[in-house]
C-alpha cells in the first residue's frame, strides 16, 4: 500500500485507539513516564552517580512492562485475564529491540520496517500467551499490507526520541566539545519519555485494531 489519505485515516485510528488506553491506564502512564524521566534526568544531571545507569535501565524496562500490562487490562483487552508473563515480554523485547538496532545501523530503513511489523507483538505475546518467536511471526502476518498506516501513527513518537540523542550525540562528540546545556538535557530526557510511552502505547492500540475483529484496521482498507 502506497501512502495516501487512507494511511492518514488508519493512522489516526491507531492515535484514537491509543489515547484510549492511555487514558483508562493513565496511573501506569504516569508512573512511567514520572520515574524513568525523573531518573535519567537525574543521571544526564550528574545529580546521581552514573554507576546507577544499570539499574535505570531495569526500572526503566519493569515500568514498560508494568504500562503494557496497564494498557491491556485496563483497556479491554484481556477480558480472560492475561495469559503471557515477564518472560515473554524480555524476550520479544530482547530480540525484537536487537533486530531494530541492527537494521537501524546497517541501513535505517530495514530498523523502521521492524519496528512498524512488530508494533502488536507485545500484546500477543503478554495479553495471548504466545511465545515470544510466534508472538513476531503472528505480527509480522497481522500487519502485512498495514505498514503505512502504522508507519505514519508511529513515525512522531520515534522522533520524538530520535531527535534528542541525536543533538545529544551532537553535543557530547562535538570537535568543538560544547557543554551540554543542562535545560537541553532536561527537556530531551521528558522528549524521550514522552516517546516512549507514545510507541507503547501504538504498539498496543496496534494490537487492539488487529486482532478485534470488530474493530479492525482491516475495515479501513477494504
Amino acid at each position: 500500500m502506497e501512502l495516501s489519505s487512507d494511511a492518514f485515516e488508519g493512522a489516526k485510528q491507531v492515535w484514537s485507539e491509543a489515547i484510549r488506553l492511555l487514558r483508562a491506564a493513565w496511573p501506569e502512564a504516569l508512573a512511567y513516564l514520572g520515574v524513568t524521566v525523573t531518573v535519567w534526568a537525574l543521571i544526564d544531571l550528574q545529580v546521581i552517580g552514573e554507576g546507577l545507569t544499570s539499574p535505570a535501565m531495569i526500572v526503566d524496562f519493569v515500568l514498560a512492562y508494568l504500562l503494557t500490562i496497564g494498557l491491556l487490562k485496563k483497556g479491554g483487552l484481556a477480558p480472560g485475564g492475561l495469559k503471557g508473563n515477564f518472560g515473554g515480554y524480555f524476550f520479544v523485547s530482547f530480540i525484537s529491540g536487537i533486530a531494530v538496532v541492527f537494521g537501524l545501523v546497517l541501513l535505517i530503513i530495514p530498523g523502521f520496517i521492524l519496528l512498524v511489523r512488530w508494533l502488536p507483538a507485545f500484546g500477543l505475546v503478554v495479553a495471548d500467551g504466545e511465545p515470544s518467536t510466534e508472538a513476531l511471526s503472528k505480527s509480522w502476518e497481522a500487519t502485512s499490507g498495514k505498514f503505512w498506516p502504522l508507519f505514519v501513527a508511529v513515525l512522531a513518537p520515534i522522533a520524538l526520541v530520535a531527535v534528542p540523542l541525536m543533538m545529544l550525540f551532537y553535543y557530547e562528540f562535538s570537535a568543538d566539545l560544547l557543554e551540554t546545556p543542562a535545560t537541553y538535557l532536561v527537556i530531551t530526557t521528558i522528549l524521550s519519555g514522552l516517546g516512549s510511552l507514545a510507541i507503547t502505547a501504538i504498539g498496543i492500540a496496534s494490537y487492539s485494531l488487529l486482532h478485534d475483529g470488530a474493530a479492525s484496521l482491516n475495515e479501513v482498507f477494504e
